[in-house]
């Protein structure tokens, strides 16, 4: 029984690292490292030769390296590629964005900087507060819970992430729709006043 009990504990352990094995090379996939995320998705299929997903993945990844197109990586999938630990208390979201915009330019030395663009007012960044402990995860996934926690939605552009405060977005968003609303009810009266057509008229 014990042996029995030794063998099925090691093949969880198995099974779980596989797991973190594909859920790497799918991002390596992501951020178009097709080399690294093909090198993954064979070593998942050594151990399990019939999981699709990993076969249709590497099938993929195998073309995009035929092709011999240089991918061209997005700052997201930059940032998905650094892992980083963060244990935040009460911290403003200024003192956040600093401290993740280093991190993710030491942990690539220098190759990657998270630049962040804040569209909401000084005291949006001083009041709105961070707790927050994560440990070795990507560091857009801290992005992502900074956005929720702070209700900012941040947004990846080609040089910067750019946060802008939910409330923002939905003034603009009301203020968008008055105006075409606006519009729409001026063509109407536009058209209404047109004089008609006489039918009868050669």
């Amino acid at each position: 029984m014990l042996v029995i009990a030794g063998m099925m504990s090691v093949s969880l352990a198995e099974t779980t690292n596989l797991k973190k094995v594909f859920n790497d090379a799918k991002v390596a996939y992501a951020a178009q490292d097709y080399e690294k995320a093909a090198e993954g998705f064979r070593k998942v299929l050594k151990y399990q030769p019939g999981y699709i997903y990993a076969r249709k993945y590497l099938n993929q990844a195998e073309a995009k390296i035929k092709s011999g197109v240089k991918p061209t990586v997005s700052l997201e999938s930059k940032l998905a590629q650094l892992k980083i630990s963060v244990e935040f208390s009460e911290t403003d979201l200024g003192s956040v964005m600093t401290y993740l915009s280093q991190k993710s330019s030491e942990i690539s030395g220098g190759k990657v900087v998270a630049n962040f663009i804040y569209k909401g007012s000084s005291e949006d960044k001083t009041s709105k507060l961070v707790t927050l402990k994560l440990g070795n995860v990507p560091l857009t996934e801290v992005i992502r819970y900074v956005g929720q926690l702070t209700a900012t939605k941040f947004k990846y552009e080609e040089f910067a992430i750019v946060g802008t405060p939910s409330a923002t977005i939905i003034r603009q968003e009301a203020q968008l729709k008055a105006i075409e609303g606006q519009k729409s009810a001026e063509t109407a009266k536009l058209k209404f006043d047109a004089p008609s057509k006489d039918p009868f008229k050669k």
